[in-house]
Parts: C-alpha cells; structure tokens; sequence
C-alpha cells in the first residue's frame, strides 16, 4: 500500500505540473520510483532505508539549486513524493528502531528543509511550500510514531498488571487450597485414622462375633474414607476443577453401595433397568454419587426406613429414583450437615443437561429424582 501511494504520487507529479516534463523532471521522478521498492525494508533496516528515503529526497531537490529552472515551482508545490517519504521514513524509523537517534537522517531532513525552503530567494509559494513538504510531515511522523509508543507502553503495562493481577489470584486460591486441605488432613483424616485404629483393636480384643463383623465393617468403611479423602485434599492441592476425564465406577459399585446400607440395618432395594455401558462415565459417577448423598441423608434423618433405589439406563437418557418411608426410629446423627450436598449434585447434574428434584413423598418419607442425558462428554 506504502508502496503504490508512493509510485502515484511521483508519476503523477508530471502530467499535474503541466507538460510533459524534462529530462530532469524524468530522472528526479525515476529515482523516486525506484526508491520506493526500498521502503517496505523499514521494518528490517530502519535506520538503513530511513537514510537512503531523506537522501533521495536531498537529491531531487539539488536541481533547484545547482541548475535553477530545472524544477519549476510547480512541480516541487504538487510533488507529493518527498512529504509521503519523510513521514514513513520518520514513523518506521521511531517504530522500529526506537532507541535509535539516526543523526544523519535527521541531517538530510534539515538539508532537504533547506533546499526546498530556498531561503536566499524566499517566495510567499515557493518557501512555505517547501517546509509544507519536507520539515512538517518529519516533525508528524515524528508525533504520530511518539503517540503510537505510548499507546503501545499504556497497552503494555495494562496488559501486565492483568497478568499480575490473575498470578496473585491464582497464588491466593493455591494458598487457601493449601491452608483447607491441611485443616482437613489435621482434623478429619486424624480422627478417621483415629477410628479405623480402634475398629482394628477392637476386632482382635472381642470374643464376640457379631461385634467382631461389625468392627471389621467399620475398619474398612474408615480405610475406604481415608483412601478418597486422601485423593480429596490430593485434587485441592493440585487444584483440579473436575472437568478433566472422570473414571466411571465399576458396574458393581452401586449393589455395594447399597449392600454397605443393608450391614448397618437400613432395608435398601435395588432395582436397575438397561445396560450401564450406554451411559457416559461422567453421568454413571454422578447416578453414583445421587444414590450415595440419599442413603447418607437416610441414614441421618430416617434411620431404619425403607428404601428403593430404581436407576434406569436407556439410550437417551439415565433415569435414578431414591424414595424412602418415614423414620422407623429417632435421628441417629444430630443435624450437623452442611445442607449443600444435594444442592450440589443438583447443580452437577444441570451441567450435565439434566434436572434434579428432591422433596417429601406422599407417603411420608423422601424422594429424589434425577433425569440426566445418557452421552456427556466429560471433556
């Protein structure tokens, strides 16, 4: 684009000073051609191309001084070459070379200012015109390239203070990782370690059997929590989000889940309709998860209910219905929960495109429903 502009406003210069020009006229317009091939060099050779443009440009103004009549005033008022060249020789030489001073190219500007200004015989056309051409669009250029820097450097700056901004963040939230995994680590894996210790002693210390069943039960309940606690605070330290691949659990994760419930004295029936295989990973963990949070809510809140779980897998979508009946006895844990962990498997489940409803049944008791899409990418 430099480079057509410039090729026209030197042709053009000659049909519009009248006439077909001289020989002169021809060589000052040839030499300006060729020299604008050079300018898209700027950008590798700043200060090389800056200087050869400023020289070019002293050069064509010679004639009007070494053999006046040569140049007409005409001509140097409608040459647009000389001002076009100055000013992309200026702006590419404060662009890329800004530390660069190139006290030669700014020599030749002042000679060019000079010559074409020809202050020994000034004229109300002809000396205004010459500054208008050489010294006004260096001192632009110049303006132009000085603003464009700052621009850069505000852009710049702003551009690291956001980065800075998002690394101290990011810092924070690795320290309060840190800071929730250690209390964690400190206090509940302590007394789950605690309780998985006496569960073992009592084993081996009871002569009775059922009590040594039970104790053995408990054991490897409080293993399997220090196990996924571990994993746990491992995925808070790392500060894993959980939108990574999600291993999907065994096809016989849920009959144990639900036989762990049955060894504790809580009636579960189980029923699953279809092939677990057609759901995702990501949605069978998440069945998984909603029939977990509803037997530990009935374990809490309706100790000895009766409990159906009915999950249904089909091509479209997974289907999993917990209902209990009322309490068959008093609450056998005080109300310490968070009241979140439904809250957020319904939102688990959203992101996945489906819908999660928990309330109380006509018969007294609970129901959770969960409707979820059968193919979830987990990427």
């Amino acid at each position: 684009m430099a480079v057509a502009l410039l090729v026209l406003a030197a042709l053009g210069s000659v049909p519009l000073a009248g006439g077909t020009g001289s020989a002169v006229v021809w060589a000052v317009t040839a030499l300006q051609v060729v020299t604008s091939a050079a300018v898209p060099a700027l950008r590798a050779r700043p200060v090389a191309v800056s200087v050869l443009v400023a020289a070019v440009v002293v050069v064509g103004l010679l004639p009007s001084v070494v053999a006046p009549g040569a140049l007409t005033d005409r001509y140097a008022a409608v040459n647009l070459w000389p001002p076009i060249a100055l000013f992309s020789a200026v702006v590419g030489l404060r662009r890329y070379a800004p530390r660069t001073r190139a006290p030669a190219l700014w020599v030749l500007i002042a000679v060019a200012t000079v010559l074409a200004a020809h202050p020994w015989r000034p004229t109300w056309s002809g000396t205004p015109v010459g500054i208008l051409h050489t010294a006004v669009p260096a001192l632009l250029g110049l303006y132009l390239a000085a603003r464009w820097q700052m621009v850069q450097a505000l852009r710049d700056r702003a551009e690291q203070a956001e980065r800075e901004r998002v690394l101290l963040a990011e810092q924070a939230r690795a320290q309060e990782r840190s800071r929730l995994a250690s209390e964690l680590h400190d206090s509940v894996a302590h007394r789950v370690n605690l309780m998985v210790l006496q569960a073992g002693a009592l084993r081996l210390t009871t002569p009775d059997p059922a009590v040594r069943d039970a104790a053995e039960a408990l054991r490897l309940t409080g293993c399997q929590a220090l196990q996924e606690l571990g994993d746990l605070l491992g995925m808070i330290r790392r500060g894993d989000t959980g939108t990574g691949a999600v291993t999907a659990p065994p096809a016989d994760d849920l009959p144990a889940l639900v036989a762990d419930s049955r060894a504790v004295g809580l009636p579960v029936v189980l029923a699953e309709d279809g092939d677990p295989g057609v759901a995702s990973p990501i949605v069978r963990r998440t069945a998984y998860r909603i029939v977990q949070e509803a037997l530990t809510n009935v374990h809490r809140y309706a100790p000895g209910a009766a409990v159906d779980v009915t999950v249904r897998y089909r091509t479209d979508r997974v289907e999993v219905v917990v209902r209990n009946g009322p309490a068959a006895g008093p609450a056998g844990l005080p109300d310490t929960g968070s009241g979140t962990g439904l809250l957020g498997l319904s939102r688990r489940v959203e992101a996945l495109g489906g819908t999660l409803t928990a309330g109380p049944a006509e018969s007294g008791g609970f129901r959770v429903n969960a409707t979820m899409p059968s193919h979830v990418s987990s990427r």
